[in-house]
């Protein structure tokens, strides 16, 4: 059989799977990299998808070390050969895999080209059915530029040589073809049927997949500086075709660059964040970079006080209507953190409950499906599908306080809260509330913890630090001022309420914000 051998890296750290795959001229030696994996779990899930020849495995991993992953490999694949990386205090674990079947060994500390070249060469011969013939036809184009993407510099005389030959032209950028994870039934292209689509729709431009992590494929093209614009525009007549309403794939292209060397930095930098940007305009066939609309100068503000507001005076409609109009200006201020916005919107979800809760609303059902919601936008791929996640729990909390779901447990305590959220800032203490409502100062406190999870004294500097929180977001109130404005006298005592909530102290606090 005359063919490369498969060989497969597991090892837990990043770099050293990288040292090795970029050690040497693998396919001129007669070996390709077809894998890699972080621990022994991960292997063994890649030697039945990828059926290696020989695998290169560390002692030392999480999840399942070497020792157990080439005994349990060795138990179900004998045909496979493992070679061992070791430092020099793992040698009993060493002894233990040669035990069970590993074919050679290497040591971290000494590891270096012509020792891994021969180690690799003397377990090939071990292989009866693999005819170990070297290739001297150079390293495919994948693997250099997977080298360039990973950040090693390619060799000026042998290997950017060869990527001159290929792409001759001093144009470049980056495409990426991203299709809709609700496209179940619409046909995507695969790697070969997109370059081949791409090589019939721009034939004067050179063009090769990018052999980049994730599932969406990227292309590199190459074409001369003069026919940049045309390359452009037939790219988004291609995006245009392929468009199908929201669920239909995405384009996302680059700037254009002057050489192979920047195609590392403009991925990481500028075509992963542009990616990112669909999740704002999903309804978009195609992302160019410098295309985008100019961001809102403002960015997105939301008043989460006047939304809340409404929930506790039970004008849910008008807080979900003020949600539905502001929707659209989060997309304003496509560059913030998509991580960011979710978390945004959870705290929403989050704090809506909480004042459901204030509110002495019960409703079992909401309290269970919050978490689902929370799981819903967190997975969302779109700002539409998130923010429609947002309005479906709205409702459901509509529900909750104007249909049959709006049963509270007492009315005397919905009373008693809002005369607590309406007076905080005056010295209300327990003594003062059970005057105003004519309980017995004992008896109130026994009632209030009866229905809420936290004490009276608790829940009032809840109240009092919250108000505080938004003050201090304001910026035109000394911490001094504030401290008085939310009902404390003594303003260390104010400081220290403050950091037990928060976990900041005010000052600290409002830094953060402005930051």
């Amino acid at each position: 059989m005359n063919r490369l051998c498969k060989v497969l890296i597991v090892d837990d750290e990043f770099l050293v799977r990288q040292g090795i795959k970029h050690h040497m001229n693998w396919e001129a030696e007669g070996f390709q990299i077809v894998g890699e994996a972080s621990n022994g779990e991960e292997g063994l899930a890649q030697v039945q998808s990828l059926q290696p020849d020989i695998v290169i495995t560390d002692i030392v991993m999480p999840v399942m070390d070497g020792e157990t992953f080439v005994r349990t490999l060795k138990a179900s694949h004998p045909q496979i050969e493992v070679i061992v990386l070791s430092s020099f205090s793992e040698f009993e674990y060493v002894r233990s895999t040669l035990q069970n079947g590993a074919a050679d060994y290497i040591l971290k500390p000494k590891l270096d080209t012509n020792e891994l070249l021969q180690v690799l060469q003397r377990t090939a011969g071990k292989i009866p059915e693999l005819q170990f013939e070297p290739s001297h036809d150079g390293w495919k184009l994948g693997q250099l530029m997977e080298k360039m993407l990973s950040g090693f510099t390619l060799d000026e005389e042998n290997e950017m040589h060869m990527i001159r030959e290929t792409f001759p032209h001093r144009c470049f950028r980056l495409l990426v073809y991203k299709p809709q994870d609700t496209q179940v039934h619409v046909h995507k292209l695969d790697n070969e049927q997109l370059e081949s689509r791409l090589r019939d729709l721009l034939p004067d431009v050179e063009c090769a997949i990018v052999p980049a992590e994730g599932t969406s494929p990227v292309v590199l093209l190459n074409v001369e500086l003069a026919k940049d614009e045309w390359m452009v525009q037939r790219i988004k007549e291609l995006a245009s075709q392929n468009k199908d309403g929201q669920d239909g794939p995405c384009w996302v292209l680059s700037d254009s660059f002057s050489s192979f060397e920047e195609m590392g930095d403009v991925y990481r930098t500028r075509l992963i964040k542009l990616m990112e940007y669909r999740f704002y305009y999903e309804d978009r066939s195609i992302l160019v970079y410098g295309e985008l609309p100019p961001l809102h100068p403002a960015g997105y503000q939301f008043n989460v006080n006047m939304f809340l507001q409404h929930v506790k005076r039970s004008r849910t409609e008008a807080a979900r209507e003020y949600l539905q109009e502001h929707a659209l200006t989060l997309g304003r201020d496509y560059i913030a953190d998509v991580f960011e916005i979710k978390s945004f919107l959870g705290n929403l979800i989050f704090n809506v409950t909480i004042t459901l809760a204030d509110m002495d609303v019960q409703s079992a059902a909401l309290e269970e499906s919050k978490y689902a919601y929370f799981k819903h936008v967190d997975g969302a791929s779109s700002l539409t599908e998130a923010m429609n996640v947002l309005d479906q729990f709205m409702a459901e909390v509509q529900e909750c306080t104007t249909g049959e779901g709006a049963k509270r447990s007492d009315p005397n305590m919905k009373m008693l809260l809002e005369y607590m959220h309406q007076h905080f800032d005056q010295p209300l203490g327990l003594a003062e509330v059970a005057k105003h409502f004519h309980f017995n100062p004992s008896y109130l406190s026994s009632y209030f913890s009866s229905h809420k999870k936290e004490g009276f004294n608790e829940y009032l500097n809840k109240i009092r630090i919250e108000k505080a929180e938004e003050l201090l977001r304001s910026d035109d109130v000394t911490i001094s001022e504030i401290s008085s404005m939310v009902g404390y006298s003594d303003h260390s005592y104010f400081c220290k309420v403050f950091k037990k909530f928060t976990g900041l102290s005010p000052s600290r606090y409002r830094r953060k914000f402005w930051a």
